[in-house]
This record gives structure tokens, sequence and C-alpha cells, in this order.
């Protein structure tokens, strides 16, 4: 029962989808489970936006499908601490009015800028996903892009040889390179819109990735 209830704990903050409902904040078995959420949602983003693709023949139309929905399922919520982590972390500020800076519910310049040139890249690497495999692409970009989040959380329970294969893939160099940005402008401390931030940052690498090897010709995902 106590699993069941950390994973409707996860999906009811991480996540708009009507799987669950908790009123509970999530304690850190209920974050563990946010890998889950994130495959759910990249796999209903990604299936979407492939039927899209068959009644429209839209290459475009499904990236923005898949785009909208991604951030939408999640209640925005990863973006949002993307968004606050652009003008708390860019700040010419001390450490602590950075983190004040990253409370204000309003968003500045350098999130209006980080918004626009994070979904330029996202919809390029959607574009060129084949529309066949946006459904498998999604759900796996959606759970490592959170896995990799997780080696940041101070309570990570996740086995080591984990992230000793996940930490093959590029977007670990992206996630920890953008966690020892935020930790020496914050002064050591992550808050919890970091790790929004590193999820979007992950998911993006990860797609980019999938873009490359496509359009490369013969690879990862052909």
């Amino acid at each position: 029962m106590k699993v069941l209830r950390d994973l409707a704990a996860s999906f009811s903050y991480f996540s708009i989808l009507p799987i669950a409902h908790s009123d509970a904040p999530p304690n850190d078995e209920a974050v563990a489970y946010l890998p889950v959420v994130g495959a759910l949602i990249g796999a209903i983003s990604g299936a979407v936006a492939y039927g899209i693709f068959l009644l429209t023949h839209g290459q475009l139309a499904a990236a923005i499908t898949a785009w909208i929905l991604s951030i939408a399922l999640s209640g925005a919520i990863h973006v949002d601490g993307f968004l606050d982590c652009c003008d708390g972390l860019l700040a010419m500020a001390t450490p602590q009015r950075r983190l004040e800076i990253m409370r204000d519910p309003h968003h500045g310049t350098y999130a209006i800028a980080g918004m626009v040139m994070i979904s330029v890249l996202w919809l390029y690497a959607l574009v060129h996903v084949p529309a066949a495999l946006l459904p498998a692409v999604l759900t796996i970009t959606g759970l490592v892009s959170r896995a990799l989040a997780l080696s940041l959380w101070p309570a990570n329970r996740v086995p080591k040889i984990v992230y000793a294969v996940i930490g093959l893939i590029v977007a670990f160099g992206v996630v920890a390179l953008f966690g020892s940005f935020a930790r020496r402008r914050l002064g050591g401390v992550l808050s919890g819109d970091c790790y929004g931030a590193a999820i979007v940052l992950a998911e993006i690498a990860l797609l980019m990735i999938s873009a490359v090897s496509t359009s490369l010709g013969p690879g990862l995902l052909r």
C-alpha cells in the first residue's frame, strides 16, 4: 500500500494525469518514482503525436503535438523550474538573492530568452525524430531525463550501476555540468527549480542525440 501511495503522490505532484490523487507532498520515496511518471508522459505524448502524423502526414504537426503534450501533461512543472533557473542562476547577485529570485512566481527576461532558445532546440530535435519512433523515443527520454535528474537528489537511492550505464549517455554530462554550475551560483544548495531545469535540459539533450543519429543515417534509432 505504501508503494501505491508513493506512486500516487508522484503522479499527483509531477503530472496532471488522472491516474491517482494524493494530497500528500512527494517524499523521497515518491520522488523515486519520477522516472515512471516521465515514461508514461512520454509514451502518451509520442503516441498522440504519431496519431496526428497519421492523420495529417505532417512531421511538424507531430513534433508540435509531442512538444505541447510533453509540457502540458507534466503540468509544466519542469519547464517552470527551468525558467526560474534562467532568472536566478544568470542574475548577477549573491546566492541568497538568486534563491529569492527563483522563488518569485514572475518570470523575467532571462526566462523568456531561455524558453525561446530551448523551444527551438526542442522542436528541432522532435522534427528530426521519425514520427513512428516518437512513442518509443519520448518514453525513453522521459524516463532517462528524470533518472538523470535524480542523480542530483540528496536522498538518491538508485543503485550506482544504473548511473554507470546511463553515464555513457551524453545527457549525463549535461546534467552534471548544470548541477555544478547551479551549486556554484547558489552557494552549494540546489532548489526544487534546479531539478526541473535538469529534467528539461536532459530531455532535450537526449532528443538531440536521437535527432542527430537519425539525420546522419544508420544509427542507434534505425
